[in-house]
């Protein structure tokens, strides 16, 4: 019986059922966390006796299999260190959930704090009765799925009694159909986040912008509401004035002067303003969880408990809000008082922390900030010293960490985040460590999985064979303006035609620097190119077939003459999706629209009433007319602005503390003297320079002119312009346009590459076959340099590693699966045109304008070297399991044209398999390593290492996945090829989740967009359709021809 039960404890069946049950609970978490929030994730999920089971048994498994397998022995040495690795890891988790803590500390400038106010909520009871005291606290982690069960006895003979009634999170008042009920009041007023609805039972009383107001419960003092026959009456101890909304009339209540109470009348009085615009018979007020996401945010959780001495009771409301303390209730139960509350608790620290300056730096020009920090100083007795906390900076003292979190809206104030974990801190990066170990042992110790693969496929003698498959890829290709056939129209494209700007003048006003909406200084050239791209979809215009202008030659033509511009067809517009607009507007089917073609003869803009309504849909309900409207409505508004010049900031204010810089047409005296004069008249002269110089061939003074602003902008602002050699490198860059120019590079030489080892297999001597491979890969590999070239050219532009957003990510990976796949080339011809292809499909997803390739400033987080580390591995790791998952679905297709006795191909899928799994194994280690890096970076920046956010929740979703794929070989049944390559190819849908599932449809702290998610592209259901028919093909002929053989 015992042997048993520890056979199953420790077998590999078990540990694959609880490794899925472990990831399967942590999915559904987070999505439960984006309907319903943390705290009922936390209290259903990862704070659940049930959760911490499984971990525990997880640990058993983990120290059985070391003794069932002997990995004490030398050969098992690095397979040890992994078990022993996660054995401590957990431990290591156990000791910060029972006795770690986290809090907030908020100061004030100039002042000192010693109390924090806790993560966790407490329930703390307080009775007294004389000489009698009794204090009673508990941690409660309440949600809407876990409502509270405690029944507290107190009192010299337990009489008593404290229970739980109910717990609302995020609560509002709701007003519902009573048959006990009486009546209830609709109260109006203006509260701290805008319109409140209060709602007044009768017998209860409110306050009303802190101003007590009873209903049918007179109270000295207070604004008194009756009912008296069947009528409304209210008097008030001060004068308050009226006015009727709907007649705009107006009154007086003098004080202590009962009058009849006017409903939707807007009374006020010194401090009081409300309105009661109706009232409800037979009803009752219930709280209720709010629907709205972003007002629930401000409300507070309510707990209610029944209170009572036998013959007394009451019901107490206890509101809780994290981050604050709440305040105590007291009730009277006959002779016993009771203090109760619910809430986070203050807990007093051994020393002191005071504020002597808090800090924000924002961007030049921007209101985002840059960075911010706290100068403080220590206070321990006689002991003090100052110090500088500032994010990624910790201040570590006596066992607690103090980081720099957030800070009061009027910048007089900082707000730290506290934390106290110095053992599962500590034991849990002794796990790490040793994790890291095992991983980097693994790769080259002699008898390990790695090395046996390794082996097996340089033994294995079967000739390369694959099937033909047909990739039908549709390259993009842009459309040219649409011509109007208007005689106006084409009179003003001939006045563009007569001013034309050659390409290099107008370079060298893309060399000017310019700050944009973010406070970055860029080039001009940066700016027309991105303003080119939002607003016609492309990075050049083709005034005519003949005439193609550049993007720096039409933002300056634009400038010159922003009349003739309007009407000229540049704003682009989907023919289908907004056809709708079309006959809107009264337009037949085009691809691109002139701005005035959006107005009407008065200069109405014919859209506004459609946008607003397509704003006003969530957005998994908008059609595809809405998106195109609000598109459309996008670039309208861009192309407005570029027209009026908004987005010239040119000119760098000297001496500003924001260093600011203006355009033009600002307003205001922010300039000072010849300054003034020179911002104000400096650009309409270099226009009619350019214009005249366009004419006459002249370009003299328009270069001179052009001279004295660059001379401007080095003078004035040379605290914040970027060094040349950076300039050149960001016009270098934007020419280039590698990026762009690659994806279809990747898929020609992929195809053709791919084609070449198809043909190596039928001709496997053939001098010219060989020769072509090597030829085509020595292409393929050129292109690599060039990727490589334009990623280093883009992290000096932008003085951070390009890889801080979604576009970054995808290019970084591109880039990392070229890098895998050159170093598997020896193992398999198919490797590298697969990698290629691959490749090239990321960078044609990044070339897509739902992705934002702009260089952009980073939030203060991301300014750590945890950035460089942690999401340089992370992201690195996608390529290898992309490669894993390329190589499945290659197998999957074998499996469905092999036939009988071709033992060459079944050979060859074993090599695919191995190369897979060898893919696959160096992917999970720099998936896991990256994501436990992440840890570090959150631990070191705001003071947790593990929050349980959807984003670093799906990155251990997914270590645990391929660590289940890689663990299948050891369970019997699951011991086959077509398990292994479909897993590998389902499991790489864990990755796309984890990289842009999580930032798209769930709130997490990775995830920049929050509120209703988008919908799910109908691509996808074919991605998943195709995996399916692919799986069943596979199995099918594959089971007949094999069975179990693998």
């Amino acid at each position: 019986m015992k042997s048993g039960i520890f056979k199953v404890l420790f077998s590999n069946q078990l540990t694959t059922v609880l490794l899925l049950l472990f990831a399967i609970a942590m999915a559904y978490g987070t999505f439960l966390e984006n309907d319903f929030g943390t705290q009922a994730v936390q209290t259903m999920i990862y704070k659940a006796w049930w959760f911490e089971v499984i971990m525990f048994l997880l640990v058993l498994n983990f120290m059985g299999n070391i003794f069932r397998y002997k990995l004490l022995r030398k050969e098992k040495f690095p397979i040890f260190l992994f078990h022993v690795a996660f054995i401590v890891t957990l431990i290591g988790a156990f000791v910060t959930r029972y006795y770690g803590f986290e809090g907030l500390m908020s100061i004030r400038e100039g002042q000192a704090a010693s109390e924090i106010v806790s993560q966790e909520r407490y329930l703390q009871v307080e009775v007294t009765k004389g000489d009698y005291k009794e204090t009673y606290e508990q941690q409660l982690n309440l949600s809407f799925f876990s409502q509270p069960d405690f029944d507290l006895s107190f009192g010299q003979n337990g009489e008593v009694t404290v229970e739980a009634a109910a717990f609302v999170p995020q609560a509002e008042q709701k007003v519902i159909e009573s048959k006990t009920g009486g009546a209830v009041l609709t109260v109006v007023t203006a509260g701290t986040t805008g319109r409140e609805n209060l709602y007044l039972q009768s017998g209860g009383s409110i306050l009303v912008n802190n101003y007590p107001v009873t209903f049918n419960n007179p109270v000295p003092g207070a604004v008194n509401i009756y009912e008296v026959d069947g009528e409304l009456k209210i008097q008030s101890p001060v004068e308050l004035s009226f006015m009727i909304m709907a007649t705009q009339s107006g009154g007086r209540l003098p004080a202590d002067t009962l009058q009849d109470l006017k409903l939707r009348a807007l009374y006020q009085g010194e401090g009081v303003a409300f309105v009661v615009p109706e009232i409800f018979e037979h009803s009752a007020v219930v709280y209720r969880q709010s629907e709205d996401q972003q007002k629930a945010k401000t409300l507070d959780d309510l707990l209610f408990v029944k209170l009572s001495d036998g013959e007394i009771q009451h019901e107490v409301l206890l509101p809780a809000f994290d981050g604050n303390y709440s305040d105590k209730q007291h009730v009277q139960l006959g002779a016993y008082h009771v203090d109760i509350t619910y809430g986070p608790k203050p807990i007093q620290l051994p020393f002191e922390i005071a504020l002597n300056d808090f800090e924000l730096i924002r961007y030049p020009g921007s209101v985002s900030p840059s960075s911010y920090s706290s100068r403080v100083t220590v206070i321990d007795g006689e002991e003090q010293f100052p110090y500088h906390i500032y994010m990624n900076n910790v201040l570590d003292y006596r066992g607690y960490r103090f980081f720099q979190a957030s800070y009061d809206t009027d910048e007089l104030g900082t707000v730290l985040s506290v934390n106290s974990d110095w053992w599962g801190t500590n034991i849990t990066y002794l796990g790490y460590t040793l994790l890291g170990i095992g991983m980097f042992l693994t790769l080259f110790w002699k008898n390990s999985r790695f090395q046996t693969i390794n082996k097996k496929l340089s033994a294995l003698n079967a000739k390369k064979v694959a099937s033909t498959v047909v990739l039908v890829l549709g390259l993009w290709s842009g459309v040219s303006a649409q011509e109007t056939g208007q005689q106006d129209q084409q009179a003003f494209l001939n006045n563009i035609k007569s001013s034309y700007i050659p390409a290099d003048k107008a370079n060298e006003f893309g060399e000017l620097l310019v700050q944009d909406l973010d406070g970055r200084i860029k080039p001009v050239n940066t700016l027309s190119s991105e303003f080119l791209r939002k607003v016609h979809g492309r990075s050049s215009f083709a005034l005519t077939p003949d005439m193609k202008l550049n993007s720096d030659q039409q933002f300056l033509m634009m400038q010159i003459n922003p009349m003739v511009w309007q009407a000229v067809p540049i704003i682009k517009i989907d023919p289908k999706k907004g056809a709708a607009i079309l006959e809107t507007i009264g337009k037949e089917e085009t691809k691109y629209l002139a701005f005035t073609d959006l107005l009407d003869q008065r200069g109405n803009y014919l859209l506004l009433d459609l946008v607003e309504e397509a704003n006003r849909k969530k957005p998994a309900e908008r059609s595809n007319l809405d998106k195109e409207l609000i598109h459309v409505d996008e670039r309208f508004n861009v192309f407005f602005q570029g027209l009026t010049g908004y987005y010239l900031k040119l000119f760098p204010l000297e001496g500003d503390p924001e260093n600011t810089w203006f355009h033009d047409k600002y307003e205001g005296e922010a300039f000072k003297g010849e300054d003034s004069v020179f911002v104000k008249r400096i650009m309409p002269m270099y226009y009619q320079s350019v214009l005249k110089a366009s004419r006459d061939k002249d370009w003299t003074q328009a270069d001179e002119t052009l001279s004295y602003i660059r001379t401007f902008q080095n003078v004035k602002g040379a605290a914040v312009i970027p060094s040349s050699n950076i300039q050149r490198a960001e016009l270098l860059y934007n020419k280039l346009r590698l990026f762009n120019h690659l994806f279809s590079f990747f898929w020609l030489t992929g195809i053709a590459l791919l084609a070449v080892a198809i043909f190596s297999v039928f001709y496997p001597n053939n001098l010219l076959v060989d020769k072509s491979k090597i030829g085509l890969t020595a292409v393929v590999f050129v292109g690599f340099l060039a990727l490589t070239f334009n990623l280093i050219l883009r992290w000096y532009a932008a003085q951070y590693p390009p890889w801080s957003n979604g576009y970054e990510m995808i290019i970084l990976v591109s880039w990392a699966l070229m890098l895998f796949g050159f170093s598997f080339y020896r193992k398999s011809d198919f490797v590298v045109p697969l990698a290629a292809l691959f490749a090239g499909t990321l960078l044609f997803v990044a070339f897509l304008d739902w992705l934002n390739p702009e260089i952009t400033n980073l939030v203060p987080v991301l300014k750590s070297y945890w950035l460089k580390i942690h999401v340089a591995i992370i992201v690195s790791s996608y390529a290898p399991l992309a490669l894993s998952a390329l190589l499945g679905i290659l197998t999957l297709v074998f499996m469905i044209v092999e036939k009988k006795g071709n033992e060459r191909l079944f050979n060859s899928m074993k090599e695919l398999s191995y190369i897979s799994e060898m893919s696959m194994t160096i992917g999970l280690f720099m998936l896991t390593i990256g994501t436990f890096l992440g840890g570090v970076w959150a631990n070191e920046s705001w003071g947790r290492y593990w929050g349980w956010d959807p984003k670093e929740t799906w990155a251990l979703i997914s270590v645990i996945v391929y660590a289940t794929i890689l663990h299948l070989r050891l369970v019997p049944k699951l011991n086959d090829l077509y398990v292994y390559s479909l897993a590998s190819v389902v499991g790489f849908f864990s990755i796309i989740m984890t990289s842009f599932g999580v930032n798209y449809y769930l709130a997490g702290l990775h995830s920049y967009a929050k509120g209703d998610p988008v919908p799910i592209p109908q691509f996808v259901y074919w991605i998943v359709a195709g995996v399916v028919i692919l799986a069943i093909l596979s199995k099918w002929n594959y089971k007949k021809l094999h069975g179990q053989k693998s």
